[in-house]
């Protein structure tokens, strides 16, 4: 005599796994450009993101404008400077939400902006970035997966 199994177990099985299933399987790890506009004009950040569980490392890359090195200044808004790499930190990937932040300047004069993702798909992110220089309301942001 052979048993058989229900089908209603199976479906029931595979409603209860397949919430699990999404949730493992969504990674963020890839170099992401982050865009926002900002009283300056629209800004792109470069994010090379690295997610192990949900701990978040990883790189930024900032064009930083004005004089070359700086981090704004007498160059003005519309002049190119060298780009600057920078850790990030405090980073996490929990029930959805992406956070992490990253930290620039020199010696004591250093912000940190956190970036903070409510919509993550496997190939676009919209969220809010927060602090920074001029830490006022938080900016929006949306994100584009480039590769990884």
């Amino acid at each position: 005599m052979r048993k058989t199994i229900p089908l209603g177990l199976i479906g029931l099985l595979i409603l209860l796994t397949a919430p699990l299933t999404a949730l493992r399987a969504q990674d963020v790890t890839g170099t992401w450009d982050l865009t926002s506009t900002t009283q300056r004009g629209e800004r792109t950040v470069t994010v090379n993101l690295v997610q192990d569980g949900t701990k978040i490392t990883g790189k930024a890359m900032m064009a930083m404008r004005g004089r070359p090195g700086g981090a704004g200044g007498a160059g003005g808004a519309g002049g190119a400077g060298q780009a600057q790499e920078v850790a990030i930190t405090d980073g996490s990937f929990e029930d959805g939400k992406l956070t992490f932040s990253i930290v620039m300047g020199r010696g004591e004069r250093t912000f940190t902006q956190t970036f903070t993702a409510t919509t993550v798909t496997a190939e676009t992110m919209e969220g809010t970035m927060s602090g920074g220089m001029r830490a006022a309301d938080p900016i929006p942001f949306k994100g584009v997966k480039k590769e990884g």
